[in-house]
């Protein structure tokens, strides 16, 4: 069936004209140029056609690029989504890295991974949607090298909070590797329901999404610091 495909996409492209309009889009782009183009398109598609119902020639068209020419760089749609996902998330995790290891409180930390994580879905929504809906919802998370890359998020939060028990912050009497889950948990249903599209701008911030989405990381992290803090 796939190959039928390709080759019903391979007599289009030979029609007059559009072989020839794509190429000469082609030239001029450096070889990563053109793979970061057919990620960006396969996010765009997957976002808006789902994973299962997206095809080779779904991207290639969004891309504007020969349908061929996918299969340059990579063997199927999944090793795509594979490398949309560890190579976005490890963007993500670099950030989050670097904020476990500054010298501020444990608060000040969760807020500035709570304000990341929004800002993800702020300024790239769809690829936002992907993660979501067609992988981390899916039996693909349960794939031992996804499993480890997002793991490490979980190390580095448990890692911040106890840090903050150690200084006196918060309270030693919680689990910090349970505590972290809840933390992820409370920022993960915020950013699937802003994606669904159930929650939205609320009251004097609905003119400023950028200050709609501090105020949400603020309530988030108060919620789990205020139960987590020394009496």
């Amino acid at each position: 069936m796939a190959e039928t495909q390709r080759t019903a996409e391979e007599r289009a492209r030979s029609k007059p004209g559009v072989g020839r309009r794509r190429v000469s889009a082609e030239k001029g782009r450096s070889s990563a140029e053109k793979r970061e183009l057919i990620v960006e398109a396969a996010i765009e598609v997957f976002a808006e056609k789902g994973f299962h119902d997206t095809r080779i020639s779904d991207i290639a068209t969004r891309a504007g690029i020969a349908y061929g020419l996918v299969y340059h760089y990579f063997k199927n749609k999944e090793e795509i989504l594979d490398t949309l996902f560890l190579e976005r998330w490890s963007e993500f995790i670099d950030a989050v890295r670097a904020i476990a290891s500054d010298g501020r409180s444990a608060e000040d930390k969760l807020l500035s991974i709570a304000a990341v994580v929004l800002s993800a879905h702020r300024s790239r929504p769809q690829w936002v949607k992907v993660l979501i809906f067609e992988i981390q919802r899916t039996q693909r998370i349960l794939d031992p090298e996804r499993v480890e890359v997002v793991g490490e998020l979980f190390v580095l939060i448990a890692q911040i909070l106890r840090d903050g028990q150690a200084s006196g912050e918060l309270r030693e009497d919680l689990d910090p590797d349970l505590a972290c889950y809840i933390f992820v948990g409370g920022i993960d249903i915020v950013v699937t329901n802003r994606v669904l599209g159930l929650v939205e701008g609320g009251g004097e911030l609905d003119g400023d999404e950028g200050e709609y989405y501090v105020h949400i990381a603020r309530t988030v992290v108060e919620l789990f610091v205020r139960g987590m803090a020394k009496k």
